[in-house]
């Protein structure tokens, strides 16, 4: 998607940024202060991250609530409140000139080392209907609450909203690359999961507008942080009615990353139902309407269920779709879907959609308002995890889904198409707590 100079469509407005980051003077054990995205953090990590350090980035990006907070004191005000103390102190230190920053996340996954590549920076925020930024999922209106009123209180990005953008020739690495070759990294460590952290700080003006041109023409895609998005969208506004300058906060803290890097991995999301009478035998009886059923071999390990899962799951783009059951009765079995008439097929035809529209809203009458509300309802992105939520009798069924073809849902994206919340997983999260941003001082 172009976007012109001149009429219609602005120009994408990447910007480089003072960025805010911890102080490496200070004698700080960088692996001890990051943390994940709010939104994978249970009550568990969130006490495993405030023990690592005094400093944890936890402390800012997701606080700790308690029973007596109210108006006057709660989990917002004590953010804000630990913010400007590391201000003060210089636990956090604002970047003297505007600068890009290169990140590189070393990884491994299923014994397989990898390198994402991707930029700090500030995006200009505009609404979705412009198409500089471009959603792919629908978002839910409890997590953009909480941002907003975090947003309110501290007029500070700490998490990156994680965009994509296409680079098919790899153009913009070619400026990045002669970077790492002139200069050591400013941060480097490795975190107690084993993943290696790298950031090179871009002050070069030549190189900087080279990037800033680079963008002009390009859409950027949000891979997560679609809530974050909005609700800095929303903030944006609150500020420009009471008058405040666009120039302060009209941009966002994103990392972006290109479609074709080769350290760029999705993961399948799949889908958990808690409350319903049915029994397995009723379901099954249910799901022959849309779908042929063949039970598969019992599974004993996390091994063999990844294994049959591989075998047998295969996504929009093969011939045939199909999905993984598992019921209360610790069967395990594969839905292939049955040719439908056209006025009877899901659209976008993609297997999130497929199963929410025929399986989720048809026969657990798991609607628009029951997803919001995340209500009978469980994400988890970990196959096993899933399995054993149905043997504990957490839930009550398991739905396996396939890896979510990235470019046709960036083809959808660019149509104005939105998927399911929870369409994708990207792998891994980013980290929070490496490049922080300011809002409210040019």
């Amino acid at each position: 998607m172009m976007h012109k100079k001149d009429g219609g469509l602005k120009m994408t407005n990447v910007l480089p940024i003072r960025g805010l980051r911890f102080n490496h003077t200070a004698g700080l054990d960088f692996s001890k202060l990051i943390s994940p995205p709010y939104d994978v953090i249970t009550d568990e990590m969130q006490d495993e991250y405030y023990k690592k350090s005094p400093y944890n980035v936890i402390r800012l990006e997701y606080a700790k609530s308690f029973s007596g907070d109210n108006h006057h004191e709660n989990k917002y005000m004590r953010a804000a409140t630990v913010f400007k103390e590391w201000l003060n102190k210089g636990i956090l230190l604002k970047e003297k000139k505007p600068a890009f920053y290169l990140y590189e996340q070393h990884f491994t996954s299923s014994q397989k080392k990898y390198i994402r590549k991707g930029l700090f920076c500030g995006v200009a925020l505009s609404p979705f209907e412009e198409g500089q930024v471009v959603p792919h999922e629908e978002t839910m209106s409890n997590p953009k609450a909480d941002r907003l009123e975090l947003l309110r209180h501290c007029e500070a990005n700490f998490s990156p909203i994680f965009g994509l953008f296409k680079d098919k020739s790899k153009k913009l690495e070619s400026y990045t690359e002669a970077i790492k070759k002139k200069q050591e990294p400013a941060i480097a460590f490795t975190a107690d999961d084993g993943q290696q952290h790298m950031v090179w700080v871009i002050t070069d003006l030549a190189v900087i507008e080279k990037i800033k041109t680079f963008f002009e023409d390009k859409s950027i895609f949000i891979a997560d942080g679609h809530h974050r998005y909005e609700t800095a969208l929303q903030f944006y506004l609150e500020k420009k009615e009471l008058e405040q300058s666009k120039e302060r906060y009209g941009h966002a803290l994103m990392a972006l990353v290109n479609i074709y890097d080769e350290g760029l991995l999705t993961f399948p999301t799949h889908r958990l139902i808690t409350q319903s009478e049915i029994t397995g035998t009723e379901l099954l009886e249910k799901l022959t309407r849309y779908f042929s059923i063949k039970e598969l071999p019992r599974v004993k390990s996390r091994d063999e269920l990844l294994s049959i899962l591989d075998k047998f799951l295969t996504g929009a783009t093969q011939e045939k779709m199909t999905f993984g059951l598992y019921t209360p009765e610790q069967k395990l079995f594969l839905l292939t879907l049955k040719e439908l008439a056209e006025k009877e097929k899901p659209f976008p035809w993609l297997d999130t959609v497929v199963l929410q529209e025929l399986v989720l809203s048809d026969i657990f009458s798991l609607g628009e308002a029951e997803r919001q509300k995340e209500s009978g309802l469980i994400y988890l992105r970990d196959e096993w995890e899933a399995k054993q939520f149905v043997d504990n009798k957490d839930a009550r069924f398991a739905f396996f889904v396939n890896k979510p073809p990235l470019e046709e849902i960036i083809n959808l994206s660019e149509k104005g198409i939105r998927m399911p919340q929870k369409s994708t997983y990207f792998y891994p999260k980013l980290a929070t707590g490496l490049i922080m941003l300011k809002l409210g001082e040019v």
